[in-house]
């Protein structure tokens, strides 16, 4: 599974880009209104710092015609951006057009199988499967939501990844195990990966045992 930051944030994109598993970056009007910067500039910015991994950027139009041309508009800033497109009517449309002019596109904000299996047919590269609010809100499995269109998929021979947008650690391994190609969270999140307390006790003990044998010496060095 590929492992995604959302956030728009330069400090947090920064800070996890040099744990060097990072695989791409996603954010939402939402958060980058909550920004109150540049939008350009900071795309900008966040494409430079991450390298080669893919920055999905959403775009706010709502007719499918403004779709197009806010979708080329950002499109145009990088290469390695991928255009998110909001799920509805006019956002199919902007997505099989905007498909058709070579621009990688992610369909966003998917909660069901049904709006899965019809933004795949615009030929998408991604499908956002909004699990996290489902999770909250919702009495039906989200890992059956994921399995049942990894099932779909698979079957009609679909290149679209799935990405699981989640918003706890349960929901990111659950999602793994029904056949998410991506998963994306927030930075919060990411700060948990590694935050087991058995395993930084175990560090804590391994690192004291050998400072009350050897003392500050090293493998490397013997001093």
């Amino acid at each position: 599974m590929k492992l995604f930051l959302n956030s728009c944030n330069i400090e947090e994109i920064r800070e996890i880009a040099t744990w060097g598993i990072l695989d791409g970056i996603t954010m939402n009007p939402t958060m980058v209104a909550a920004l109150k910067t540049d939008f350009i500039k900071n795309l900008r910015e966040i494409c430079q710092i991450v390298g080669d991994i893919p920055v999905l950027a959403q775009v706010v139009s709502s007719t499918a015609a403004d779709i197009v041309k806010e979708g080329k508009a950002l499109a145009s800033i990088d290469d390695k951006i991928v255009v998110k497109v909001h799920t509805n009517v006019a956002g199919l449309q902007g997505m099989r057009a905007l498909k058709a002019e070579g621009v990688k596109i992610c369909a966003t904000a998917v909660h069901s199988v049904i709006e899965g299996i019809a933004v795949e047919r615009t030929g998408v590269d991604h499908v956002a499967i909004f699990i996290g609010l489902l999770g909250e809100v919702d009495e039906h499995s989200t890992s059956d939501l994921i399995a049942t269109l990894r099932t779909i998929y698979d079957k009609s021979g679909s290149s679209t990844k799935i990405m699981a947008a989640v918003r706890s650690l349960n929901q990111l391994v659950e999602a793994a195990l029904a056949g998410a190609d991506e998963m994306t969270c927030s930075y919060k999140l990411w700060t948990l990966f590694l935050d087991h307390a058995h395993t930084k006790n175990r560090w804590n003990a391994f690192i004291a045992d050998w400072k009350n044998a050897y003392g500050d010496k090293n493998w490397e060095t013997g001093i």
